[in-house]
């Protein structure tokens, strides 16, 4: 590996210290990843759109009913927000779906780790 390039002032762009670069950069290895996964169709984009009208506590709700795990592990990742914002309908509305949503997970857990021990 080369050490760092210089600040921008003074950077070296002989074609030696270029080549060094180039040589680095090659050993990176690239993940490819199929571009299907990327995509979304209409309804994986319906699915995953809330409508924007919805009031952060009303969103956090709604995810947490109804939205994908990721949604929801992204709801609980903004309680702090939430609290700030307004904490006596975040304990009265969000905290009651956030409890479901984890005990849902634990549950889920559980399945997974009774149908491993099983199997071994």
């Amino acid at each position: 590996m080369h050490p760092p390039p210089p600040a921008a002032d003074a950077m070296d762009f002989s074609q030696n210290s270029l080549f060094g670069y180039m040589e680095d950069l090659q050993e990176l290895t690239i993940i490819e990843r199929p571009v299907r996964r990327s995509l979304k169709t209409p309804e994986e984009i319906e699915r995953l759109t809330v409508d924007e009208d919805l009031s952060d506590i009303e969103r956090a709700v709604y995810l947490l009913s109804a939205g994908q795990d990721i949604q929801g592990t992204s709801v609980i990742a903004n309680l702090p927000f939430l609290m700030r914002q307004n904490p006596a309908e975040t304990l009265r509305r969000v905290l009651p779906k956030v409890r479901a949503h984890e005990d849902a997970h634990l549950f889920t857990q559980r399945v997974w780790i009774s149908m491993f021990v099983q199997r071994v």
